[in-house]
């Protein structure tokens, strides 16, 4: 039986979510809401559903779902997610989890009360070649680790952004790269290593300078349990710079640049190209969305086994939600300018 799904928010939530939802065998989309006038009943006419709500807690109470997937704002991930498990949903909460690791907590903490799947939207992990990754790693190939330098760019700095009333550039509603690529980077060195022992970082605020700016760059460091080290870096720029993860360890180094992965063996002098699994055909979609579906839907795969009851070892639970935010939340301390 298809899994009845009802959508609240209508930026991400519609625009993504809406059309994978209508097309993957195991979901029957049913509703949406928003909280902004309007929204909802053109979201549900662009989707073909016959049921709009206003009011997101209307939703839950009415629409007879199964699962609820939160697209909304940060600063109400929460909120939604405690009603909805209360209501005895399943859930699929957008990323970042929550505005900070006491809320992430409660969150997880609700889950395991009301006996649901709880699920942070990290569908990054899913994509071919971070999977690729796991498979290597799980399979020792690499050895022991030594330490892992990831460096990405955006063109950032000469867009202009959004105004300041929308929640991207708001820090105190969740707004910011940390939050909107940060977040799935950490949870991609957690999925594969383990959670991390220590770590320090911190945000710049360039492009929207001010107390409630949202930051646009960040830089981490930090170490994991059993050894390794590893480094952090995301940089609004003026120009793209593909982003590049090097993971050296007793067994060789693994390089992924772009989507290109490739393993250079303990000893050698030459890169090898690693097989990664080929995407799946997205041509269904509108063009603009094209690249998150393959990592999109093999979430949605993944979360319809955990809601039969079957494994679903690769599914990001609100578990790893909570190990992110912790992380995301010590990067985000104030930190003091010298005199």
């Amino acid at each position: 039986m298809a899994i009845r799904t009802g959508i609240i928010g209508t930026g991400f939530g519609a625009q993504v979510h809406g059309p994978v939802l209508k097309r993957h065998p195991e979901y029957e989309l049913v509703a949406i809401s928003s909280i902004r006038p309007g929204r909802a009943q053109a979201a549900a006419e662009r989707l073909g559903l016959s049921q709009a709500y206003q009011d997101w807690r209307r939703m839950i109470a009415e629409a007879r779902l199964d699962l609820a997937v939160i697209a909304s704002e940060p600063s109400l991930h929460s909120e939604m997610s405690l009603a909805c498990l209360e209501a005895g949903l399943h859930v699929l909460c957008e990323k970042p989890p929550a505005l900070n690791a006491d809320q992430a907590s409660a969150m997880h903490c609700a889950a395991r009360r009301a006996g649901r799947i709880a699920a942070i939207n990290f569908e990054w992990r899913f994509s071919p070649e971070r999977q690729a990754i796991k498979r290597i790693l799980d399979a020792g190939k690499l050895g022991a680790l030594y330490h892992v330098d990831w460096a990405e760019a955006w063109p950032l700095r000469p867009q202009k952004r959004k105004a300041r009333s929308e929640w991207e550039t708001v820090s105190g509603k969740g707004g910011g790269m940390l939050g909107a690529v940060g977040s799935h980077m950490i949870d991609a060195l957690q999925y594969w290593f383990g959670p991390m022992k220590l770590y320090h970082g911190f945000t710049a605020r360039e492009s929207i300078p001010g107390p409630e700016g949202a930051d646009d760059s960040f830089f981490v460091h930090g170490i994991w349990p059993d050894g390794g080290s590893f480094a952090l870096q995301f940089i609004a720029s003026s120009t793209i710079r593909p982003a590049r993860l090097e993971i050296h360890g007793s067994g060789g180094t693994l390089l992924l640049h772009d989507k290109q992965l490739t393993f250079a063996s303990s000893g050698s002098s030459g890169y090898k190209a690693v097989p990664v699994e080929q995407p799946l055909d997205a041509r269904l979609f509108a063009p603009e969305i094209r690249g998150y579906i393959h990592a999109q839907w093999s979430l949605y795969g993944e979360l319809a086994r955990a809601i039969r009851g079957e494994e679903a070892p690769a599914l990001p639970a609100f578990e790893d939600g909570v190990r992110v935010q912790r992380v995301m939340d010590t990067i985000n301390r104030p930190w003091s300018e010298a005199e």
